[in-house]
């Protein structure tokens, strides 16, 4: 596969809408354990996680692990076209927000700065740490922010969402430190 990222995008958006329900679950729960047994989740303080979905890998292992550690959980919402991340305390707060995801009611305060690790989706990764995700730029915008922040950022898919190949990236496209799948944990 040559890198282009709407080819990409396509090819493992049918792969992954193609899982069943049983292999999302099973997936995600080996991707989760793997996050959840990692040095990265043990020193992470506050953590940015997403809300699932289209068969993305499911995070509510490690909302619900975090909040039993005491961890600040902070989950994304989209204002003004800018991805913001906001705390929670439980996943009875979330309501239907920008793109019929399930996000914090609570307005954006400065807790979301002094994130120590983030949690992202994508539809594909390379083994170099970068990502086609749905193609707004919301995370690597975020990243690139407040990369000064030391943020480690950790991508969360199916193995088969990681490539041999490189994808093509922009001077806007932020590289992930880490990529965790249901087989593997590869530092990038």
């Amino acid at each position: 596969m040559n890198g282009n990222k709407e080819l990409l995008r396509t090819k493992f958006l049918k792969l992954r809408k193609n899982l069943s329900s049983y292999d999302v679950f099973i997936k995600s729960w080996f991707a989760q354990e793997n996050l959840l047994n990692s040095f990265f989740f043990s020193k992470s303080k506050v953590i940015g996680v997403y809300y699932p979905i289209l068969n993305e890998v499911q995070t509510f292992r490690i909302i619900r692990k975090s909040l039993s550690l005491k961890k600040k959980v902070c989950l994304p919402q989209i204002q003004d076209e800018k991805i913001t991340f906001c705390p929670i305390t439980n996943l009875n707060e979330l309501k239907i927000g920008k793109y019929n995801i399930k996000e914090p009611q609570s307005k954006v305060n400065d807790e979301y700065e002094v994130m120590d690790t983030i949690i992202t989706p994508g539809i594909v990764f390379d083994r170099l740490g970068y990502r086609v995700g749905y193609g707004k730029g919301y995370y690597d915008g975020f990243l690139k922010h407040f990369q000064k922040n030391n943020i480690t950022a950790i991508g969360l898919g199916y193995e088969f969402q990681i490539i041999s190949d490189s994808i093509s990236y922009e001077p806007h496209d932020f590289r992930l430190d880490v990529l965790v799948t249901n087989k593997e944990i590869v530092l990038t």
